[in-house]
């Protein structure tokens, strides 16, 4: 400890533009600094958010992978934590496996790791590397119950050793805007929308084949997010006739004013840890239709605070599509948006898991104290 504070280094590959990076940065932004000294370590690159994190006076060390196994990168991340010497280290998504082994030889007594999603698309050398280094954590935080299940399954560790903490955000930032009003006229044009990394596991695919299939209806679908997808999707959307229909955005760095451009969203993912961009468009009050997949179901209840289709379903999604652009299901959208965006704010405030998470990490350290 560092006058009487401790400090802890979060180690993550960058800040690029996803949910699990924005959660570790709002988490770090709302630490009690009179209790903890907290630095982040990237170890491939700045990205998206990075100037933003400068901008919150949090210290931010960069390091630049060359190639998927970099030795000289890890000596690099050894090397800074060994001469740091933090009382914990907190591991993320690509920095789980680098970051749990450099700390471990730099002989950290309290290593903390985040399980953003569930293991279904790691290799099998991914796979045994983080199960072998989840025996070194003494903590490791599951983001949703499918999370947990998943950690407990892969990694055959203590469940003591298996804390649940939801992802949070602040959600005072999201909310439905004064002037937007949802309820429309029969021929007005129904705006739906998306969020997520052009990836596999987001599958706007399926979104695409589904809004092919009502294109006669009276809709425009905007998506934001980029990913390695996205040159596929815009020849996809091409083949399926669909240029008037959909549109690819890009990234934004306002959510909250796309999100309140929208009458519906839809968060098709073949799989996902949680969902930080469907707690969003719930603050905002969207009636949200989501695949009935992992950390989802935790946050969305069919048919009481949204509807979910069955996972990977093209008939379904469809159905249910058909369903949300009728005119005479408006009111109960609506209904089902209101509910959501108050059982989020009771439920995913970065205070509660800012707080959580604190409250781990001074018993950890307590406990090391005293053993």
């Amino acid at each position: 400890m560092i006058n009487g504070k401790i400090k802890i280094i979060y180690i993550l590959p960058s800040l690029s533009s996803g949910g699990a990076e924005r959660v570790t940065l709002d988490l770090i932004y709302n630490l009690d600094r009179k209790v903890f000294t907290p630095e982040l370590l990237l170890f491939n690159g700045g990205g998206f958010f990075h100037q933003e994190a400068l901008s919150h006076g949090l210290r931010v060390v960069i390091f630049k992978k060359r190639f998927k196994f970099d030795i000289f990168n890890f000596f690099k991340i050894y090397k800074y934590i060994k001469n740091t010497q933090p009382d914990i280290v907190h591991t993320g998504l690509g920095g789980d496996i680098y970051g749990k082994i450099a700390a471990k030889i730099a002989k950290i007594k309290i290593i903390v790791s985040t399980e953003h999603n569930v293991a279904i698309n790691d290799k099998t050398i991914i796979r045994r590397l983080k199960g072998l280094t989840a025996k070194w954590s003494n903590k490791i935080v599951a983001i949703s119950e499918s999370v947990k299940k998943d950690i407990l399954r892969e990694y055959k560790i203590p469940s003591e050793k298996v804390d649940l903490i939801y992802n949070g955000l602040y959600v005072d930032n999201f909310k439905k805007e004064e002037n937007q009003d949802r309820i429309k006229k029969e021929s007005d044009t129904i705006i739906i929308g998306s969020v997520g990394r052009l990836t596999e596991q987001k599958n706007f695919s399926l979104l695409l084949r589904a809004l092919d299939q009502v294109k006669n209806r009276n809709f425009k679908c905007l998506i934001v997010g980029e990913g390695e997808l996205r040159s596929q999707l815009e020849q996809e959307i091409k083949d399926l006739d669909l240029s008037n229909k959909v549109e690819l955005l890009g990234t934004t760095s306002n959510i909250n004013g796309f999100l309140n451009k929208l009458d519906l969203f839809v968060l098709p993912s073949k799989w996902e840890g949680l969902g930080i961009t469907l707690l969003e468009a719930g603050l905002v009050k969207l009636p949200v239709l989501a695949s009935a997949t992992g950390g989802i179901v935790d946050i969305i209840k069919h048919k009481e605070n949204g509807l979910l289709f069955n996972n990977n379903d093209l008939s379904d999604l469809t159905d249910m599509l058909n369903g949300c652009l009728d005119f005479n299901n408006r009111e109960y959208l609506l209904k089902l948006g209101e509910k959501l965006s108050y059982d989020i704010r009771e439920r995913f405030d970065i205070k509660k898991t800012s707080g959580q998470y604190q409250d781990m990490y001074k018993k950890l350290v307590q406990d090391n104290i005293y053993n």
